[in-house]
C-alpha cells in the first residue's frame, strides 16, 4: 500500500467521522449542511416508531428530537466498510419540560447506507438511514425496571430454563435406556423362540420314531399268523361197512 492510499483511507475515515458527528450534533447549521450535501433528496429515514422520505422531513424530525432531548447523543463506535456506516450511540432522553435529573440513557444503533451519485463517479451520498433500539437497551435505561429485569427476571428465567433442560435431558436419557432395554428383551425373546422351535422339531422327530416303533411292537405281539390257502384240505373219513357211516371231518396235513 502506497503512502497516498493510506492517506486517502485516513482522510475518508476522518470525513465519515466528521459527517456523523455533525449529523448528530445539536448545531443546526452543521446538521443542515450535512443533510443538504451528503443526503439524496429522496433519502429515507426509518426507526421502530416511524418512517419518512425526503431530506426536509428528515431535518424536521431531527429538530423535534433535539427539542425533546436537551443533551445530544453520545457516539461510542463507528464502523464503515465503504458502502455502509454502522454507528453505536447512546441517546440521552431528557425532555426540556422535565427537570434535568430526569434522564434516560438508551443505547441505539444507526445505519447509514451510501451509494454513488452517478455510475462510476466515485462520489457517495446517503440514501437511507435506519435507527434501531433494542428492547433490552430500553429496559436497562429505566432504573427500577432495569434492576428488576437484571436481577430478578433474567435470574428466574435462567433457573427455570436450566431446570426444564435438566428434566428434559433426564427424560431423554431414561427413554434411551428404556429403548435399549426393550431391544435387549426383544432380542432375548427372539433367541428363545428360535431355541424352542429347534426343541419342538427335535421332539416331533423323536415322537415320530417312537410311534413307528410302537406300531411295530404291537404288530409282533397281537397279530395271528396267516396261512396259505393251499396248505390244508378237507377230506371225509368213513367207518367200516355194515355199520352206519357217519362223516367226520378232520384237518389233515398234506
Amino acid at each position: 500500500m502506497s503512502d497516498s492510499d493510506g492517506y486517502n483511507e485516513l482522510s475518508s475515515a476522518n470525513l465519515i467521522k466528521n459527517i456523523i458527528g455533525d449529523l448528530f450534533s445539536y448545531n443546526t447549521i452543521k446538521r443542515k449542511r450535512i443533510l443538504q450535501y451528503y443526503f439524496f433528496e429522496d433519502a429515507a429515514l426509518s426507526s421502530p416508531i416511524m418512517s419518512t422520505i425526503g431530506v426536509n422531513n428528515i431535518q424536521y424530525i431531527y429538530t423535534v428530537w433535539q427539542t425533546l432531548n436537551r443533551i445530544e447523543p453520545k457516539i461510542t463506535n463507528i464502523v464503515f466498510n465503504g458502502q455502509t456506516a454502522v454507528i453505536h450511540l447512546i441517546h440521552n432522553i431528557s425532555p426540556t419540560i422535565l427537570p434535568s435529573f430526569a434522564k434516560l440513557e438508551v443505547p441505539a444503533i444507526t445505519t447509514l447506507h451510501f451509494k454513488e451519485t452517478e455510475y462510476d463517479s466515485g462520489l457517495l451520498k446517503i440514501y437511507r438511514q435506519e435507527d434501531s433500539w433494542t428492547l433490552e437497551g430500553i429496559i436497562q435505561s429505566i432504573p427500577l425496571l432495569s434492576f428488576w429485569y437484571t436481577y430478578v427476571l433474567r435470574v428466574v428465567m435462567g433457573k427455570l430454563l436450566s431446570t426444564t433442560g435438566d428434566i428434559l435431558d433426564s427424560a431423554a436419557s431414561h427413554a434411551q435406556k428404556m429403548s435399549m432395554r426393550s431391544r435387549e428383551i426383544q432380542q432375548f425373546g427372539h433367541e428363545v423362540a428360535i431355541e424352542n422351535m429347534e426343541r419342538l422339531d427335535e421332539y416331533r422327530s423323536d415322537l415320530k420314531d417312537r410311534y413307528l416303533e410302537g406300531l411295530r411292537n404291537w404288530g409282533d405281539c397281537y397279530l395271528e399268523p396267516t396261512y396259505p390257502s393251499d396248505d390244508y384240505r378237507l377230506a371225509p373219513i368213513r367207518k367200516e361197512r355194515g355199520e352206519m357211516t357217519e362223516d367226520q371231518i378232520y384237518f389233515l396235513d398234506g
